[in-house]
């Protein structure tokens, strides 16, 4: 058999291989890539788009989360839908194991003021420094994510607070047990 027809025949041999191994309907999977493609369209950050697609393909929830941000209109829901986004992919993404913490009701007030004044001065640095469309760029958090990150008095996730301090090169930052989860 001449060099020619081997490679023939072997390369008929892998074609086959790939059809047979490959009976797995990837409509999904399709889906997700179209939807990063109109992600890409409307500048969200390269790398939340990779690791929303990454995420949805291992997790139906985030999956549905990204086609109902496909199939959605009205901007100010699908900015709140890539918040949600981020917020799952966060948390699948989540490797250790976190210690409940236990906070006594009448504790909440003065945590609350907590959180909010380090978000606050937190937030200070992020104007010094180009403020919150370049910490989006840098962080490769969505800006929506980063909005709702700011102005809400909800406990910040432990990721999130570090790829901000990252970002802005903090050294140091100040982060109490309480209240990041």
């Amino acid at each position: 058999m001449t060099a020619q027809a081997k490679t023939k025949q072997h390369n008929t041999i892998s074609h086959e291989k790939i059809f047979i191994r490959n009976n797995h309907d990837y409509s999904n999977e399709v889906k997700l890539f179209k939807i990063a493609t109109q992600m890409e369209k409307e500048k969200l950050p390269n790398i939340f788009i990779v690791n929303a697609i990454k995420t949805a393909l291992e997790f139906e929830g985030v999956a549905d989360l990204l086609k109902l941000w496909s199939e959605e209109n009205d901007n100010n829901e699908k900015e709140e839908i890539i918040s949600d986004i981020q917020d799952m992919i966060d948390a699948c993404n989540q490797k250790e194991t976190s210690e409940e913490i236990y906070i006594k009701f009448n504790d909440l007030d003065a945590i609350a003021n907590n959180i909010r004044a380090f978000k606050d001065s937190l937030y200070q640095k992020v104007m010094e420094q180009g403020g919150i469309s370049k910490l989006a760029e840098l962080t490769g958090i969505p800006q929506p994510s980063l909005s709702r990150f700011f102005n809400s008095n909800a406990m910040p996730r432990r990721a999130t607070v570090l790829k901000i301090a990252k970002a802005l090169n903090l050294d140091e930052i100040k982060i109490d047990i309480l209240w990041c989860r």
